[in-house]
Order: structure tokens, then C-alpha cells, then sequence
């Protein structure tokens, strides 16, 4: 009867790690939110870019959705290596979509 019952609580323990599993990993890890502090900012919701001194470029001047989830405003420019004046600014901890080409953290 022991051995039964901790059967089952294994096992629903097993389900129960593997069903929120997929939960913490959609969870933010920005220093905005629930995450772990780190300076990141999300471009088109699937690249991170996590050194923001760095110029970023687009392979092209387009419509780019950053989510500015470091503590550092983000520079948009139109020049393809982040020269000149600066078309936008994404605000620290907020999101927005601009043209542009490339982009880097302001200093």
C-alpha cells in the first residue's frame, strides 16, 4: 500500500513539473518584470541582444519592434552602422516599433 502510494504522488509530481515546464520558460528574463536582472532588449520578439554597446543592423532599413527591457534608453538610427543623428529613441523599460536600420544603447 506504501509503495502505491508513493507511485502516485511520483507520478503526479512528475505531471505537475512537466506541465509548468513551458510556463517558466515564456517568462520574461529582462531586468523589467519577473526576470533574473539581466540589461537586454528584444528586437522583433526573437533576438536578444544583451550587449547594448554594440551597433545592431538590420540587413536592411525596415519596421523593427524592440522591447527595451534594460535601464538604458535605446538609439534608432538610419544609417546601417549606427552613424548620424538618431531617427528614435526607445525609452528604457518600454517598447515600440520604428524604421530604422540599426540601433544601440545611448551612453
Amino acid at each position: 500500500m506504501t509503495f502505491v502510494m508513493r507511485s502516485a504522488i511520483s507520478s503526479l509530481a512528475i505531471a505537475v513539473v512537466s506541465l509548468g515546464a513551458p510556463v517558466a520558460s515564456a517568462l520574461p528574463t529582462g531586468s523589467f518584470g519577473a526576470g533574473d536582472g539581466r540589461q537586454v532588449v528584444l528586437v522583433d520578439g526573437t533576438l536578444e541582444l544583451s550587449d547594448l554597446d554594440s551597433c545592431w543592423a538590420s540587413g536592411f532599413p525596415r519596421d523593427i519592434r524592440f522591447e527595451n527591457r534594460s535601464s538604458r534608453d535605446f538609439l534608432v538610427f538610419a544609417s546601417k552602422d549606427c552613424s548620424g543623428d538618431p531617427v528614435a529613441t526607445v525609452a528604457a523599460g518600454t517598447s515600440a516599433t520604428y524604421y530604422g536600420w540599426s540601433a544601440v544603447a545611448a551612453r
